[in-house]
């Protein structure tokens, strides 16, 4: 029988190998908690809403390469408004996501451990 310390081992070593806490579950990826754009103006609402996701991207870049892509973001979200003078307001939200390598990250520097 295996001294308690091997089988310790093994079942950290399973944890890292299978990518530890870094993934949320969503398939093959690795996320950040939400994140807003501010609010963003437009003539028409389809202008508002693509300059709060270019909001919203450049924020979540700042995670690391990957995470500014709307596209591979889960439970987005676009709150949009009529604003004065005949403008649209929006403000996107959502969490930040990057396709997953297998290795785990930091989500603040974006660097692999």
């Amino acid at each position: 029988m295996p001294a308690p310390w091997n089988i310790s081992a093994i079942a950290l070593t399973v944890v890292f190998a299978c990518g530890g806490m870094a993934s949320k579950g969503y398939a093959d990826a690795v996320c950040g908690e939400i994140i807003k754009s501010g609010v963003a103006s437009g003539k028409t609402e389809a202008e508002a809403k693509s300059a709060a996701t270019t909001w919203w991207s450049s924020r979540a870049g700042a995670l690391g390469e990957g995470y500014q892509e709307w596209k591979n973001a889960k439970n987005k979200a676009l709150a949009c408004h009529a604003g004065p003078f005949d403008t649209f307001k929006c403000r996107a939200s959502a969490e930040p996501c990057r396709t997953d390598d297998g290795k785990p990250a930091d989500l603040k520097s974006g660097k692999h451990l």
